[in-house]
């Protein structure tokens, strides 16, 4: 008869991670939709509180991010599992995605609360607001990609926890 390999229990670092990073999957598909849905608008109209909203949408999603991505490294510090590494890792790139795009966020969140002196000293002097905007291609790529990996992280921790909550 073959020995049976136990499996290890699901850790409550483990369930808090996986738990949040399905959340953040959520929050990630809701604010890529808000996006695709205010930005046209609040660049049509030039509505400040829709530039508001929309700041506070990424401020959300990059405190979330930055969250997820202690939790990851914690989760792997207790359990030893490199997924929490490789998790860790991609959550850590798209932080460092996010820092970039920071920026244009508070342009906008300045513009918004009608501080367009602060919001073009961010830009700089020597740029104008639409060349700033024409810029952005390269960061607003980097962001969707940032996006679309955390929505892949949520995808494997919904499979993960589903599994081994059925295992146990």
């Amino acid at each position: 008869m073959g020995k049976k390999i136990k499996k290890q229990p699901l850790t409550g670092a483990e369930k808090v991670y996986r738990g949040l990073g399905i959340g953040l999957f959520a929050y990630t598909v809701a604010c890529a939709g808000v996006g695709a849905v205010i930005f046209p608008k609040m660049t049509k109209n030039e509505s400040k509180s829709m530039a508001i909203a929309m700041s506070a949408v990424f401020g959300g999603y990059f405190l979330y991010c930055v969250i997820q991505m202690i939790l990851a490294f914690r989760y792997y510090k207790k359990s030893e599992e490199f997924a929490g590494v490789g998790h860790g890792v991609v959550l850590a790139a798209t932080t460092v995605i996010n820092i970039v795009n920071l920026k244009f966020f508070l342009v906008m969140l300045f513009e918004g609360l009608g501080k367009t002196e602060t919001a073009k000293k961010i830009i700089g002097e020597s740029i104008s607001e639409t060349e700033y905007l024409q810029t952005l291609s390269g960061t607003w790529t980097a962001l969707l990609f940032g996006m679309v990996a955390v929505m892949v992280l949520g995808i494997l921790c919904t499979v993960k926890l589903v599994k081994r909550m059925g295992e146990n």
